[in-house]
């Protein structure tokens, strides 16, 4: 989609495998063709897998100035039903952190990375975030979709988070959303909480029924704006070199 209101990078994209839990793991690569370095994000997807939807998001972050991968947590399957998502869900279990740090070390690593990086996940990716984020200190930010975690305290916080709801999700209800204020409030880490009544979950995807195009605007332009301030995007300093070189692949 694009935005009128500002300048963007013309962009590559295409699928790459990354070395992970000791075999390669496909996943969708999106950056500015020339240029940099830039700051990196990397994109957890949903239960329903890397879908067009997913990489629709990379390819829009790649425009505004970040180098972004998003690891198919499902190894190349995709959810056409809720319970071929749960069942994938269920597969994926505790390797898929494994899968999110291997991401993660391709940025942080990559010469056209500047190292600031951070982490957005929808649903299921939202779950795996915050657990990433909390195990780690070299994040700069947090963008997490209709994603709770019970398990998550005041200490565990790490980097400044913006959560995004839908107030008629059931999976997301405002009881425990108004805990996780509590506990964000405690933390003291620079955060943001916001809920969109009246639209249901995946609210954000415009492949799903649920989707909700004003809400969805502006989310994307939240979320924009708080990876932007964290991760000190600076168009300015990102077009100095003026050229792309090419890095290892993958």
């Amino acid at each position: 989609m694009f935005e009128a209101s500002h300048v963007q990078y013309n962009i590559v994209t295409g699928y790459i495998q990354i070395v992970s839990n000791g075999h390669y793991l496909p996943a969708f690569w999106s950056h500015p063709e020339l240029g940099g370095p830039f700051p990196g994000l990397v994109l957890l997807h949903d239960q329903w897998g890397l879908t067009p939807h997913i990489r629709s998001e990379a390819r829009r972050f790649a425009q505004e100035g970040y180098y972004v991968i998003a690891p198919d947590l499902f190894d190349r399957q995709v959810a056409t039903s809720p319970a071929q998502a749960q069942v994938l869900v269920q597969q994926a279990s505790e390797a898929a952190l494994l899968h999110v740090a291997a991401a993660l070390h391709v940025l942080k690593t990559h010469h056209n990375c500047n190292g600031k990086v951070g982490l957005i996940g929808w649903g299921l990716g939202g779950h795996l975030a915050l657990r990433t984020a909390a195990a780690r200190d070299d994040l700069r930010a947090l963008v997490i979709f209709y994603a709770l975690a019970s398990d998550i305290g005041p200490g565990a916080l790490r980097c400044p988070l913006l959560a995004i709801f839908a107030g008629q999700d059931p999976a997301s209800p405002a009881g425990a959303v108004d805990r996780l204020r509590q506990v964000l409030d405690e933390s003291g880490m620079a955060h943001e909480v916001v809920v969109y009544p009246g639209v249901g979950g995946d609210f954000f995807d415009d492949s799903r029924a649920s989707f909700d195009a004003e809400a969805a605007a502006d989310a994307w332009r939240r979320a924009l704006e708080f990876l932007n301030a964290h991760l000190d995007v600076s168009p300015k300093e990102a077009d100095e070199r003026g050229e792309f070189d090419p890095g290892t692949v993958y």
